[in-house]
């Protein structure tokens, strides 16, 4: 089943250009269960769409830490 998610980053390390979108869009569509990613730098948000039988919302923020962005879920 698909849900959908939004991470919002927090802390020091921030989304500040394109490029650090595309790198974390690229980092989670390569995680099994992920079918689209959407970073923003402007509103600092991660929506991901994903398959909630193949992979967790804790595992996706795990990827995004081991990246250097903390996050929460507004």
């Amino acid at each position: 089943m698909l849900r959908s998610i939004t991470f919002e980053v927090v802390g020091e390390q921030q989304l500040h250009c394109e490029g650090c979108e595309q790198r974390v869009e690229k980092m989670l569509k390569t995680m099994p269960g992920v079918d689209k990613v959407r970073a923003n730098a402007h509103n600092q948000r991660v929506e991901v769409l994903f398959d909630s039988s193949a992979v967790e919302p804790s595992a996706i923020s795990a990827r995004l830490q081991e990246a250097g962005y903390k996050t929460t879920v507004p």
